[in-house]
């Protein structure tokens, strides 16, 4: 069990490797994750995904602690990282959705709430 670290959910454009780094120094990836409750979404209530990091230390403020569940699924609690919402530049948050290469559903749906935004 690893001691002195922080479990950080991060998602959106806050996903962006270089932002990660910048934001969590020293972090590493966990996994990719979900939020367990459902978040209101475009259509009503739906999950939540991102990434799981462990950043070491505490001092790193954020939203508090909840309940996330991993892909592979662990269970962790974890601060959100920003407003815990999917925050950025739409072509950003579905670009970073791609490099952590978050389910494909997931993908299609932030995909397509761009392109209903556009239209």
């Amino acid at each position: 069990m690893e001691t002195d670290v922080s479990y950080w959910f991060v998602c959106g454009a806050d996903m962006d490797p270089t932002k990660v780094r910048e934001t969590y120094p020293g972090a590493r990836f966990v996994a990719r994750a979900r939020l367990a409750e459902l978040v209101d979404g475009i259509d009503g209530p739906a999950e939540l995904w991102g990434i799981l990091i462990a950043a070491p230390g505490s001092s790193i403020q954020g939203a508090g602690n909840h309940a996330v569940i991993t892909d592979d699924g662990r269970s962790f609690h974890a601060h959100v990282g920003g407003d815990g919402r999917p925050s950025g530049e739409p072509t950003a948050v579905v670009a970073a959705a791609r490099y952590w290469e978050l389910p494909p559903a997931y993908v299609h749906r932030l995909a397509g709430a761009i392109t209903e935004h556009e239209a």
